[in-house]
């Protein structure tokens, strides 16, 4: 990553961003540095007891009750193989693009929170490594976690196919099976959001402040970065930000939203107008990614308040701090689902995946 920012950008509270990594992993520079071989041909006479499943969890209680239910389904305790972190997946996954039983699915499993490389981060990396084509053995990832709820519903299951409870239940397990079978036979699976474009060019910003000057800076400095200046609208006042906001949520979907808030009190608006969206229908078509442009945006980091901001920019910001925000929005906006209801049942069940997931766990 070229650049670093200033003392004063940070992420903001906001645990469903993948920190930008200033170094690749180093499971991923070997896959990045080595030639994949061709895939392998398929063996459509799936057995899970054959099956090679990467499991990441932190917590060892639920390791060994996760193992046991896999167990229950058929699955071989020597083909399970475990670690603590995303970090670990990822070197399982390097080691299995060439051992194993190739010619049949790949599972991976992962925790949502873990230390080091969390979930989300890990699944992201592996389908940055599916879109280049640098995987002799695609997986299968399902998502684990005691925030299920969460990833279902907040983050449109993100980069994971399927979405568990934790703990899960060998009914469910059987369920994910046959999502399994179907996405290896006939390709049905749902659009992983790491796919979808981000060009600061395509972008889409709202620059709401009430210092015309204010406005003026944020919008230069964000054009100089990239983005394209027909594409910035300016608003004055919290009224005008929440009115602009309705007539731009029908938009393009596949453009980023980005509001630059210099009035950090709006920002509660911005939250609740998402909300308020998300229970009108499946997610929020256009979420923004709310920076913080304010002048007291260094107090703005010892507060509460810091949770309704995805990043706080400086009070004097700088190029690099504008391209470590595009960095932060770019792993926000490729990490979150679009929030659609997926088409990767059987044709003839009209039920959703989540409906049979949360008809099990109750």
């Amino acid at each position: 990553m070229e650049g670093q920012p200033s003392a004063g950008t940070a992420a903001g509270g906001r645990a469903d961003i993948p920190q930008p990594r200033a170094r690749t992993p180093s499971p991923v520079k070997l896959l990045n540095e080595s030639r994949a071989l061709p895939p392998p041909a398929r063996d459509f006479d799936i057995d899970p007891q054959n099956l090679d499943v990467i499991y990441a969890e932190d917590e060892e209680i639920f390791r060994e009750t996760a193992v046991r239910e896999l167990l229950k389904v058929g699955f071989a305790r020597v083909n399970i193989h475990e670690s603590d972190n995303g970090m670990g997946a990822l070197e399982d996954l390097a080691r299995l693009q060439t051992e194993g039983h190739c010619t049949l699915p790949l599972v991976v499993l992962l925790d949502v929170r873990m230390p080091g490389m969390d979930g989300r981060e890990c699944a992201y990396q592996i389908q940055e490594l599916v879109k280049k084509r640098l995987l002799r053995r695609e997986p299968f990832v399902i998502c684990i976690s005691s925030i299920a709820r969460q990833v279902i519903v907040d983050e449109g299951k993100g980069n994971f196919q399927v979405v568990l409870p934790k703990p899960f239940t060998s009914s469910m397990l059987e369920e994910c099976f046959t999502l399994l079978k179907a996405w290896w036979s006939m390709g049905h699976g749902r659009q992983l959001p790491a796919w979808k474009p981000f060009d600061p060019s395509k972008i889409d910003v709202i620059v709401a402040d009430d210092e015309p000057v204010c406005r003026l800076s944020s919008s230069l400095a964000f054009t100089q970065g990239g983005i394209g200046q027909q594409a910035v609208t300016e608003v004055e006042d919290e009224t005008e930000l929440l009115e602009h906001l309705a007539i731009i949520k029908d938009g393009d979907s596949q453009r980023p939203l980005i509001v630059l808030l210099g009035q950090v009190s709006w920002a509660r608006s911005i939250r609740t107008w998402v909300d308020d969206q998300k229970q009108e229908g499946p997610g929020c078509r256009r979420e923004p990614f709310v920076v913080c442009t304010s002048v007291d945006s260094d107090r703005l980091m010892n507060s509460n308040a810091i949770d309704n901001f995805h990043a706080v920019l400086p009070r004097a910001f700088t190029q690099a701090d504008v391209k470590w925000c595009l960095e932060l929005c770019r792993l926000w906006w490729l990490t979150r689902g679009d929030g659609v209801e997926d088409k990767d049942m059987d044709a003839g069940d009209d039920s959703s995946e989540e409906d049979m997931l949360e008809e099990e766990s109750d």
